[in-house]
């Protein structure tokens, strides 16, 4: 089974050969992918019905494509350090919010989001000074 490192895999080929995409600024590239996942989110609200699976998992597709051009975009052009960064991040940050999310409870979400907006502030500080 094909997996989201796989759609990386071909996400960091375009990025790094595609000449239209190398000749873009950074500015304009990343603008074309993030609007492209604003555009497929909504086709893909579009799809959520019964008996259309074929055409939900196709726009859905579109979603996880844009995302990983951008995710390679931001790593090609020196934003993030890597894509891997990101993953692990989000797996943290939700690792966290589990206990919020299977106890159904508003306070504990709120405790928990605001230890990490935290968190975020100290490791901004320390790396940017502000």
């Amino acid at each position: 089974m094909k997996g989201f490192s796989d759609i990386l895999a071909i996400a960091r080929e375009n990025v790094t050969k595609n000449p239209k995409l190398r000749a873009r600024t950074t500015e304009i590239a990343l603008k074309k992918y993030l609007e492209g996942l604003v555009d497929e989110v909504r086709e893909v609200k579009e799809e959520i019905r019964e008996d259309n699976e074929i055409h939900l998992v196709d726009e859905l597709s579109d979603i996880a494509w844009n995302y990983a051009v951008l995710l390679e975009l931001l790593a090609e052009r020196g934003l993030i350090p890597e894509v891997d960064v990101v993953m692990e991040h989000a797996h943290e940050k939700y690792t966290q919010r589990m206990p919020a999310f299977l106890e159904g409870s508003s306070d504990l979400w709120s405790e928990i989001k605001s230890t990490q907006k935290q968190e975020l502030k100290k490791k901004h500080e320390e790396k940017y000074g502000n």
